[in-house]
């Protein structure tokens, strides 16, 4: 398949834009160019019959009742059945499998009124909530009755006044309602995709899978730090407004309660940012907004619609993190807190499943086995792996040297795990634990971290020479100073900001902690049960153990985001290859990320060329690339661009009031990848890198059937 970036017209992707959105209110199209509420969408339905509850998704639909056969109008508060030739036209927002939000060509909800009122009002509201949504039960084809999730009670129209009630008890023939498609609705608002046209599907000629990999994307960032650091949702329930609207409440009207946030972009505690998010976006995100949402669901649909398809939804919780935040929202236990990231990663499985119109249509799929992801990807949608980035893994951590974990735990923690569906395993993180020592990391994340090991195991990390030239950190530690006054924004550092602060030799140095026994123990029980090894965050020494074991076993190891935790040398990378593993580019403006791909080609060797996939480790603390610095804004970007297999047209994405552009704002989200890679694609190397890229989730799919075929 020879594939190649198209660079054509606006007028015709505007064409293509806007015959695509003519006949449909499919999610994504009726959209407004600035994505808010005020799109119209036509009717979806035409002659059709509705089938299910499912299929009301995203549909425009005029409701009438069964027992006066008047359509329901909006009033000044709230809704009746009368005999106006102009009814109320309602998009139908899904909220969950089978519940939505009716939202009337106001932008108004149809919601129950307040429960201390009596006669049981049905309002018109502006709140979106759990008085907002609605379960429809189609009783035929075009007859539904509506109950309330909230207490069961249906909704019904008055027999004197014909207003719209709910009511507990079986209203009969008055809470049935016909409904009918219409026109010119009022979307619900959502970020638009800013793409036309249907992603491929199928396979390559030669039977492999096309599209591209990203082995390191933290969907669920939110949960992270005790849950009340990260601000936004990958989704919520009642839609965009509640998952990236209310930002000021978590960080502080103007910015100065993200300490976390401050910490990690300036190195300082105190500073403030615009707490601006829907729908103005006026203050993030920004390439480097650590403590802000990045992968709202909407934007990681414009990366699928680029070719992404395999991700892993790496669940990530640090304990001594979570303990030092002053603020939480969950405990601290890492193992209840990966569990209920599954949990609200397969929540959005059924939330994308939900706007697509019923249990598994939609392009976001959990898979737990390589056969599974292959067949998901080649129907052409999403395949998402789960897996684990913790630093106490099972909770085993350590303490003055001394485990907290034994053998059985470890079988425990993996039974339980694997049953939960999760696939892929960091032996660990940030800090020290009972399996291994941590990579050192370098400049001021470096130096809070050394402060999370002196909390969590009792002592500082303790440094030595490393296994090969070029690896390393050099190691400063915060000194007294800055040590008290951190800990006046972690009150929970006080004790450590009492001590003399560590001293360090000179020069770039490794953690002296390798790997345990009891890590020996975890990586032979890991290949046992065919779950994939993650080797980045490992220091240098313990790296160097995991590859001597896996070299036997002849296993594949996975480096998802290379270099990051620790340097790679070239010797390791070929003995990664070798093995049949996986090695990434992290992410780079255009030119940087082509050099990248092509550097880890050079390691592959012939006998083992595969492609490269992406780890971005977005929402993962880290920064994402800002615009090319050299050339820019001489040599854009032009929008709008087609995908790599030349099958979607994309244009500038919006969500709210604000159009990103790749140019001014770089890969200030997650669904600006899209835009990197087109851009990559036009600069010296990128038709290779490209090529290269969009074999990759291939490459993963192979690495882990290898896997399953080891010794």
């Amino acid at each position: 398949m020879k594939l190649r970036l198209l660079i054509v017209p606006a007028a015709l992707v505007s064409a293509a834009l806007a015959l695509a959105t003519a006949g449909s209110a499919a999610p994504g199209a009726g959209q407004g160019r600035d994505g808010v509420a005020d799109a119209r969408a036509p009717a979806s339905t035409g002659g059709r019959a509705l089938g299910s509850e499912f299929a009301l998704a995203n549909r425009c639909l005029a409701i009438v009742s069964r027992a006066t056969g008047d359509r329901v109008v909006a009033t000044a508060d709230g809704y009746r059945a009368a005999p106006e030739a102009d009814p109320a036209r309602f998009f139908f927002k899904p909220t969950g499998l089978g519940t939505y939000m009716l939202s009337d060509q106001d932008g108004k909800l149809l919601s129950l009124g307040d429960p201390a009122a009596a006669g049981g009002a049905v309002v018109r509201s502006t709140a979106p909530g759990p008085a907002a949504e609605w379960a429809p039960a189609l009783r035929s084809k075009r007859v539904a009755r509506f109950r309330s999730t909230v207490d069961r009670t249906s909704l019904a129209v008055d027999h004197a006044s014909g207003a719209l009630v709910a009511v507990a008890t079986d209203p009969g023939r008055s809470g049935r309602f016909e409904l009918k498609p219409t026109g010119n609705c009022r979307r619900y608002p959502e970020a638009s995709p800013g793409a036309a046209g249907k992603p491929f599907k199928g396979t390559n000629p030669d039977g492999t899978v096309f599209g591209f990999a990203d082995t390191h994307l933290h969907i669920t960032s939110e949960m992270r730090a005790g849950g009340a650091v990260v601000y936004g949702r990958s989704f919520h329930r009642f839609g965009i407004t509640e998952a990236l609207g209310h930002d000021a409440e978590l960080h502080g009207a103007d910015g100065s309660d993200d300490v976390t946030g401050n910490l990690l972009r300036d190195g300082l505690p105190f500073g403030t940012h615009d707490t601006d998010g829907w729908p103005g976006f006026a203050g993030w995100p920004v390439t480097d907004t650590n403590t802000h949402q990045q992968v709202y669901y909407g934007w990681l649909k414009r990366a699928w619609k680029a070719g992404e398809r395999l991700v892993v939804g790496q669940t990530v919780e640090d304990q001594p993190l979570c303990e030092i935040e002053p603020r939480k929202a969950h405990s601290c236990d890492e193992t209840e807190v990966i569990k209920a990231e599954i949990k609200r990663l397969r929540a959005l499985e059924r939330y994308v499943d939900a706007q697509s119109g019923g249990p598994g249509r939609g392009w976001f799929r959990i898979v737990e086995a390589p056969r599974e992801a292959r067949r998901v990807i080649e129907r052409g949608r999403l395949a998402v792996v789960i897996g684990v980035e913790s630093s106490n893994l099972f909770g085993c951590s350590e303490l003055e040297d001394r485990s907290r974990c034994t053998r059985a735990d470890v079988d425990r923690g993996l039974a339980k795990f694997k049953r939960w569906g999760v696939r892929s395993l960091f032996i660990a993180h940030w800090v020290d634990n009972a399996f291994a020592g941590a990579a050192l990391e370098g400049g001021d994340k470096g130096r809070f971290i050394n402060v999370f090991n002196r909390y969590q195991t009792g002592h500082y990390i303790r440094t030595g020479p490393c296994p090969y030239p070029g690896q390393g950190e050099e190691v400063e530690p915060l000194n007294q100073v800055e040590a008290t006054v951190l800990s006046e924004f972690f009150p929970a550092t006080a004790p450590i900001a009492a001590e003399p602060p560590p001293s360090y030799p000179p020069g770039p140095q490794c953690n002296a902690k390798g790997l345990t026994r009891l890590g020996a123990y975890l990586v032979r029980r890991l290949i046992d049960e065919r779950i994939l090894i993650e080797v980045d965050h490992l220091s240098e020494w313990a790296r160097k153990r995991v590859l001597e074991i896996a070299s036997r076993h002849d296993y594949p190891l996975v480096s998802g985001h290379t270099n990051t935790g620790g340097t790679w040398t070239p010797d390791e990378l070929r003995s990664l290859y070798k093995l049949g593993g996986i090695a990434t580019a992290t992410p780079d403006a255009g030119p940087g990320l082509a050099a990248k791909i092509a550097a880890l080609r050079g390691y592959q060797g012939r006998r083992h060329r595969a492609g490269v996939p992406l780890g971005t480790d977005t929402g993962g603390f880290s920064s994402l690339p800002g615009p090319r610095k050299d050339d820019a804004a001489a040599d854009p970007l032009a929008y709008p661009f087609r995908s790599y297999d030349g099958k979607v047209s994309f244009d500038r994405q919006t969500t709210g009031e604000r159009s990103f552009d790749l140019n001014t704002d770089g890969v200030a989200h997650y669904g600006l990848f899209a835009d990197l890679i087109a851009d990559m694609q036009r600069g010296d190397g990128g038709a290779l890198a490209t090529r290269s890229l969009f074999r990759s989730a291939e490459a993963y799919l192979r690495m882990w059937r290898r896997a399953y075929a080891a010794r």
